[in-house]
C-alpha cells in the first residue's frame, strides 16, 4: 500500500544515512611525536602533532589491504605485525578487525572499519551507558591486546600505546583507549581518531585523564553525530573540529580545501548545498523522528499486519549493507526519491548526485554524506591547516 511504502522509505532512508558509519583506520609510529617524555597513565601530557595526524590518515587508505599495510608498518620499523578478526571468518557482528605491532617501547593499535556483518553492530545502540555494538567489539580488542603483550613478553609498565582508527575503527578505538587509561597498566595511552561517532553517555567522558584521546571530526560529516547527541551521547577525550561555516575566513579555507581534494583525487568533492547547515538540519529532523534512544527500540508503527520499530528497519538495512540482499538496496534508492513525505531525508541522503546517478545501485558511495566522511576529505583539510589551528583549540593559545 502507499502507507507501507512511505513508512518503509522513511525508516530505511534514515538508516541509509546512519549506514555510512563505516570506515577505515590506521595508526602511526615516531614515538617522540606521539607522547612526551613526562607522559604517564596518571598524568598524560598530550602533545598534538599535525604531522602525526597526516601520517595516520595516509595509512587509512591501506586499511582494507593487509599485505600492503603489513609491509608499510614493517618498513617503518615495526615488528611482530599481527591481524586479529580481520577477515571475519566467524561471521560475527560483534567484533572489529585489529592490527597490533610494536617497536622499542611503542605498541601500535590499528582498528579496521566496518565490514560485512559488522553493520548489524553499528546499528545496535543498546540502552546502556556505551553504544552496545561498539562496546562489545572493544572487549575483543582489549582481550587481543592482553594476549599479544603476554605472548610477546612485553613489559606493560614501560610501554607507550598509540591507538588510531577511522569511523567504526575510531569508535572502538575511542572506547578502548579510555578503558586502557582506566586500567593504568601502561606508561601512556594516546589516541588519534578520525570521523569518530558518538560512543558513550558517561558524564566523565571529557575528564582530564582522557585528554590524550583526540578525536578529529569534520562538522560536515554526519557520522560524527551518531548516535544522536540529543540522546545524551558524546565521546571520550577531546574533539577537535575541522573548520565549519562559523570559522573565520571559512569561505577562503573551504575553497583551498576543495582544490587540495581535487589535486589529490582528480575529482571534485561532493559537498552539501549549504556547507554544513544541511547536517545540522538533518540531525534535528532525526531527533524529531526518535526523540530518545528508547524510541529507537520501542516506538512502534503499524505496517500492514506488522508493528515494527526503527531498529527493526535498521536491521533490514544491515542485511542489505552486508551483502545479503543488494537488490533491496537498489529498489530502496529508486523508491525513496519519489516519496514526498521523506523529502528532507532523501534530499540529504542523495545530496551531490545527479538524476542519472540516482538510478544506479552503486551511487551511494558518491554522495556528499559519504564523501565528507572518508579520509580523503579529512586529508584535504589537513593540507590547508597548520598545527596552530589545532593547538588553539586544545590550549586556547
Amino acid at each position: 500500500s502507499a502507507l507501507k511504502l512511505r513508512i518503509i522509505s522513511l525508516f530505511i532512508a534514515t538508516a541509509a544515512i546512519i549506514s555510512a558509519c563505516c570506515g577505515i583506520f590506521y595508526v602511526r609510529n615516531m614515538q617522540n611525536e606521539v607522547v612526551s617524555a613526562e607522559n604517564s597513565s596518571e598524568n598524560p601530557q598530550f602533545v598534538f602533532s599535525l604531522n602525526t595526524a597526516k601520517r595516520s590518515l595516509r595509512l587509512c587508505s591501506l586499511a582494507n589491504y593487509p599485505v600492503s599495510l603489513s609491509a608499510t608498518l614493517e618498513n617503518e620499523g615495526f615488528k611482530d605485525v599481527e591481524f586479529f578478526e580481520y577477515e571475519n571468518a566467524s561471521k560475527s557482528d560483534n567484533k572489529a578487525g585489529l592490527v597490533l605491532c610494536h617497536k622499542d617501547n611503542l605498541l601500535t593499535v590499528i582498528i579496521r572499519g566496518t565490514k560485512d556483518e559488522e553493520w548489524y553492530s553499528n546499528f545496535y545502540v543498546g540502552e546502556g551507558v556505551e553504544h552496545a555494538g561498539f562496546s562489545k567489539a572493544t572487549e575483543l580488542v582489549l582481550e587481543n591486546i592482553e594476549d599479544y603483550t603476554k605472548r610477546r613478553l612485553i613489559n606493560k609498565s614501560t610501554l607507550n600505546v598509540f591507538v588510531t582508527g577511522h569511523s567504526r575503527g575510531a569508535a572502538v578505538g575511542n572506547l578502548a583507549s579510555a578503558k586502557l587509561i582506566d586500567k593504568g597498566e601502561f606508561n601512556s595511552v594516546t589516541a588519534y581518531t578520525f570521523a569518530c561517532p558518538n560512543t558513550t553517555k558517561a558524564s566523565i567522558a571529557n575528564d582530564e585523564k582522557y585528554q590524550s584521546i583526540v578525536n578529529i571530526n569534520n562538522p560536515q560529516d554526519f557520522i560524527c553525530y551518531i548516535p544522536l547527541p540529543q540522546w545524551g551521547y558524546s565521546r571520550y577525550g577531546q574533539t577537535l573540529e575541522l573548520p565549519s561555516y562559523e570559522t573565520e575566513n571559512y569561505d577562503a579555507l573551504y575553497e583551498k580545501m576543495k582544490k587540495s581534494y581535487l589535486a589529490d583525487n582528480c575529482i571534485e568533492l561532493r559537498d552539501f548545498p549549504n556547507k554544513g547547515r544541511d547536517v545540522e538540519d538533518i540531525i534535528s529532523y532525526l531527533a524529531l523522528i526518535a526523540p530518545t534512544a528508547e524510541d529507537y527500540y520501542e516506538k512502534e508503527i503499524a505496517v500492514g499486519g506488522l508493528r515494527l520499530t526503527m531498529y527493526d528497519y535498521m536491521m533490514k538495512l544491515a542485511a542489505v549493507m552486508s551483502g545479503e540482499n543488494p537488490l533491496l538496496h537498489g529498489l530502496f534508492m529508486l523508491s525513496c526519491k519519489s516519496v514526498p513525505e521523506v523529502c528532507p531525508i532523501t534530499e540529504f541522503v542523495f545530496s551531490g548526485l545527479s538524476e542519472i546517478e540516482l538510478k544506479s545501485t552503486t551511487s551511494l558511495d558518491k554522495t556528499a554524506v559519504v564523501a565528507n566522511h572518508m579520509h580523503e576529505a579529512y586529508m584535504a583539510w589537513f593540507n590547508v591547516l597548520e598545527d596552530k589551528y589545532f593547538t588553539q583549540m586544545l590550549f586556547g593559545g
